[in-house]
């Protein structure tokens, strides 16, 4: 399989390493590589990057050894490479590779990535296997904690390897170490967050909360280019309300969040049993965007999803990690007809409270701050959903009513994916929300609770269309529209420009933070 690199041609003494030459010597239908290693002859490394953001990472061939066989370009991967479980479970498919890791086994059996290798051949198949740890041989963990983030450590005896993989086979996320994840999960962001309420009098915490609810349930349907009713916008916000009573993510609980907030027409009572798709509007109809797993993937996929979620309250993966990889982890299963989107986003919720990482009857604008930055959320949705769409071989009916795959769906294919990024946006959108949203709503209150005093001193007027006012002044940055000026009836000119100042005075910093922002 050709890698989508458009970088200056390799020497002509070049070889490919790693996973990229098992790629191409198996012939394995795989997603293209970030990142491709090969050898040349120069004596010193040199990175080429791609306008796509791939990479080609040259290293003198001076200093490679067994650049041919099975058994070098595997240990290449596992010792230079980050894991890609998606091209091992290819890889693992094969008969004859498998005969190779037992031979290899077998030659070497104290051998550290012989024994990774043998322990990821089983586990991601049914493989087994005839192999014998020899005494004294030193265990070693799959991922290396400097490098990755590692899930609860489980030891494989038979391999003398500690599994530290977070999921499961059908759903195993990958987190890498980078300096901003590292830097922002440093930051002790749930401190922050009940330091932050701590400071505020329980009125203006319970108006804040009251704002923020609003917020997410707007941003959740906004995200999705709806704007809902006052029943389906209560019913959401009734939803959030529930989020974080205990109990594990099962088939039944998550119908019973599906029914709150779709149609009762469109209600599902259980997972899919059909092959979905996704298009977006305007496109042409024979063409789909993402075509998630097959209805034979759902439930152990939602499994792995679930043990995902339940590492958050048990502190075997940081909550925010644990939130985002289930959450996204959902949307990518798409275990529904319909509702898949908002439940994503509401699982994000469910799981950061309950974990304590949000407190009881806190609620953060997750999806304000999703909306915020549409077009990075949008990115990371298809860095998922695009590349097994595109190795996929499928049929849509005249009317798009139906969709026939017609290429093998592999567990793997789905299965295992890099949510590095994933779980930096998520952490950035926790921020911006401790950081920025919050202090935000408490500033807004607190300017206009002093508004309110000084103007009804010589102002009469009901609280419900003094607080349109106010609002509509600070949506005019200090001026009240000219298409809003019936807020202000009867009131004089004199009087409007009264209330205008008096706005502006309390409102000075706030306002002047929203035209910075901008």
């Amino acid at each position: 399989m050709n890698s989508k690199l458009s970088c200056a041609p390799p020497a002509a003494a070049s070889v490919h390493l790693g996973y990229e030459a098992l790629i191409r010597r198996y012939s394995l239908r795989v997603p293209s590589l970030r990142t491709v290693y090969c050898g040349v002859d120069r004596a010193v490394e040199r990175r080429i990057t791609a306008t796509e953001g791939t990479e080609r990472i040259e290293l003198p061939l001076l200093r490679l050894t067994d650049t041919d066989s099975l058994v070098g370009q595997l240990t290449f991967a596992l010792k230079r490479e980050p894991l890609n479980l998606c091209v091992l479970g290819a890889l693992f498919e094969r008969e004859d590779v498998l005969q190779g890791i037992q031979a290899w086994l077998e030659a070497k059996p104290s051998s550290k990535y012989a024994r990774i290798a043998g322990h990821l051949a089983e586990w991601l198949t049914d493989y087994r296997f005839h192999y014998q740890l020899p005494a004294g041989v030193p265990r070693v963990p799959l991922l290396d904690p400097r490098r990755y983030v590692p899930g609860p450590s489980v030891p494989n005896p038979r391999f003398g390897v500690t599994h530290n993989l977070v999921g499961t086979p059908a759903f195993s996320p990958l987190i890498r170490r980078t300096d901003k994840l590292d830097a922002l999960l440093a930051e002790d962001l749930g401190s922050q967050i009940s330091a932050a309420l701590g400071r505020l009098e329980p009125e203006l915490l319970a108006r804040a909360i009251d704002y923020l609810y609003l917020s997410e349930t707007r941003s959740t349907y906004g995200l999705e280019d709806e704007i809902p009713d006052n029943n389906r916008a209560a019913r959401f916000r009734r939803l959030l309300e529930q989020a974080g009573e205990p109990g594990g993510l099962t088939e039944e609980q998550v119908m019973l969040w599906h029914a709150e907030i779709v149609e009762s027409l469109r209600f599902e009572s259980a997972y899919r049993n059909g092959q979905n798709w996704l298009s977006r509007f305007g496109h042409p109809r024979n063409l789909a965007d993402f075509i998630p797993p097959p209805a034979t993937l759902v439930e152990p996929m939602m499994d792995g999803v679930a043990e995902v979620a339940g590492m958050a309250s048990a502190r075997t993966l940081h909550p925010v990690l644990a939130a985002a990889c289930a959450a996204f982890g959902l949307v990518f299963v798409h275990p529904l007809w319909d509702g898949n989107g908002r439940l994503h986003r509401f699982l994000l919720h469910h799981v950061l409270r309950q974990s304590g990482f949000t407190p009881a009857g806190m609620v953060l604008p997750i999806s304000a701050r999703m909306l915020k930055d549409l077009p990075r959320y949008a990115a990371l949705l298809k860095s998922y959903s695009r590349p097994p769409t595109e190795l996929l071989e499928y049929r849509l009916d005249a009317d798009s009513d139906s969709i026939h795959v017609t290429s093998p769906q592999p567990r793997w294919l789905y299965a295992c994916f890099d949510a590095t990024e994933l779980c930096e946006f998520v952490l950035e959108c926790v921020k911006g929300c401790v950081d920025e949203d919050l202090q935000e709503e408490v500033a807004y209150l607190r300017a206009h609770d002093a508004t309110v005093r000084d103007l009804e001193i010589w102002l009469d007027m009901r609280q419900s269309q003094l607080n349109l006012l106010i609002a509509a002044i600070v949506d005019g940055h200090g001026k009240l529209p000219e298409h809003k000026r019936k807020l202000a009836a009867p009131l004089s000119n004199d009087q409007v420009v009264l209330i205008e100042s008096t706005t502006c005075c309390h409102f000075a910093d706030y306002l002047r933070r929203r035209i910075a922002e901008k």
